[in-house]
């Protein structure tokens, strides 16, 4: 199981002071764009890929839909992300299906997208049919990230995913219980077959994400 992690600068600033060899664990970087005013992302983004150049990058527009910081209309959304992929090529995109799905046919053309759910409330009762129609769209990688109020919520969630592993065998996914119940969903891709698991540099950028460091040390004391 790789481990992302994401970055957020909110400045050119932020960015430029960064140090980099401190990402160095981990195996895909994730820029979360929307920590940025609007009109800033593009002029960013230069300095991130070549900050991380010869690192895998996940680019991700979180919206305020889906836990995200920015708010933009679906044309917005788009426009954004093609112009960042058409310059930059991340090896990623990441796309709110289910908050954007009536302009997913402008994505098309993306053979790495990572169709992704977020409930930042409850974990659905309908998780398997959510996760069944974004896999029936092809993409790269389906990400669910849904919030645990319970034990159960955990329990329920890694079931569900060793299940749709078992339907799906040649489709990535991602899942995982967000919250403090959910942090051992986070370290169990050798059980349930996630491939991705989202870990924090310093500030965490979902509930119950745990440190670089430490997801680093449990994944290698299952995986060994």
């Amino acid at each position: 199981m790789k481990i992302i992690v994401p970055i957020m600068p909110q400045n050119m600033e932020e960015l430029l002071a960064l140090d980099a060899e401190r990402l160095a664990d981990a195996d895909i970087i994730e820029w979360r764009a929307d920590y940025l005013p609007k009109e800033q992302i593009l002029t960013v983004a230069p300095a991130v890929f070549e900050k991380f150049v010869g690192r895998e990058i996940l680019f991700t527009l979180r919206t305020t839909k889906e836990g995200g910081l920015i708010d933009l209309s679906n044309q917005d959304y788009v426009h954004l992300i093609k112009e960042v992929a058409a310059l930059y090529q991340p090896d990623y995109i990441d796309f709110e299906y289910y908050s954007h799905r009536d302009v997913f046919d402008q994505m098309l053309e993306f053979p790495n997208l990572v169709l992704s759910y977020h409930n930042f409330i409850e974990t659905p009762d309908n998780f398997m049919e959510i996760i069944s129609e974004l896999t029936s769209l092809s993409p790269a990688v389906v990400k669910m990230a849904v919030m645990a109020n319970t034990e159960q919520d955990v329990l329920d969630v890694m079931n569900f995913t060793r299940a749709f592993k078992n339907l799906h065998a040649g489709q990535a996914f991602a899942t995982m219980s967000m919250g403090r119940f959910g942090k051992l969903s986070r370290i169990a891709g050798v059980v349930t077959g996630s491939c991705w698991t989202f870990a924090s540099l310093d500030e965490a950028s979902a509930p119950g994400q745990m440190s670089l460091a430490n997801t680093r040390k449990f994944l290698e004391i299952l995986e060994n």
